[in-house]
Parts: structure tokens; C-alpha cells; sequence
């Protein structure tokens, strides 16, 4: 049998925790966090043997809006998806999608070829192709027989 040691302060922080997600949903549910809510999109990462991908939800997010930096190693995307203007309608009575300034940040690895990344958008995605340098690709090596 072993003996645990009992921490009367995580059980504390656990209360809390799930106090605030209470409190937090219901203010949601209540429209009165509406207007506080950030914009930030969405993003799949993924690696291949030649290159990094990376895929930005930004519906509705006019590429003028949409700013791509590369600065030490550091993968910077900026943009904002703006509210459409609108005039009081009867019938319009609930928000909830996001809107505002985005800022994703991204420490790139060493092997990223900086000075040839793409950034193509098509139907509210952003993909951006991040090329791995020549000697950080994969290289197969024959194996000689010995005679």
C-alpha cells in the first residue's frame, strides 16, 4: 500500500477553475461577454519531409487586413476581420461570432528556408508553405556490398 500525500490546495484550485468556466459560460449564454470576445483563427500545422503547412481560418478577412513577417526565426501573422456596418433591422438580435485584431506568433525551426516562404488564400483560408532547407531534407544512402 502507498501512502499519498494529500494537497488541500489543488483541490482549491480545481474548485476555482471549474467556478470560473461556470461563471464565464453563463455570461456568454447571457450576451453580456459579447462584446469582449477576441478574433483568433483557427490554425493545422502540419510537416512533410520538404516542408512545414500551416492553414489560418480567416473567413470573411480581406487579404488588406492580413500582415506575414519573418523576423528571427519568428513566424508573425497579423490581420483583422472587421463587423459589417449595419442599421438596426427588425428581427437582428444576436452576435456571436468574433471580430477584432489577430496576432499569431510562431517560433520557427532552424531548418525553414525563411526566404521562400508562400501565403496563398482561397475561400477564407490562408496557407502558407514553409520549404525546409536542402540539407534538413531527408537523403537516402545506398549501401555498397562489400566484394
Amino acid at each position: 500500500m502507498t501512502l499519498m500525500r494529500w494537497n488541500p490546495w489543488t483541490d482549491l484550485d480545481t474548485l476555482q477553475n471549474e467556478m470560473q468556466k461556470l461563471f464565464d459560460a453563463r455570461a456568454m449564454e447571457s450576451g453580456k461577454m459579447m462584446g469582449t470576445r477576441t478574433f483568433e483563427p483557427a490554425v493545422d500545422i502540419m510537416e512533410d519531409s520538404d516542408k512545414y503547412t500551416l492553414k489560418f481560418d480567416l473567413p470573411e478577412v480581406l487579404l488588406a487586413d492580413i500582415h506575414i513577417e519573418v523576423e528571427n526565426q519568428t513566424l508573425t501573422v497579423q490581420g483583422e476581420r472587421k463587423m459589417e456596418k449595419h442599421e438596426d433591422k427588425k428581427g437582428y438580435s444576436r452576435i456571436e461570432r468574433a471580430y477584432g485584431a489577430f496576432t499569431r506568433t510562431f517560433s520557427l525551426p532552424n531548418n525553414v528556408n525563411a526566404d521562400k516562404i508562400t501565403a496563398v488564400c482561397k475561400d477564407g483560408v490562408l496557407r502558407l508553405e514553409l520549404p525546409k532547407k536542402a540539407e534538413a531534407q531527408p537523403r537516402k544512402i545506398a549501401i555498397k556490398p562489400v566484394n
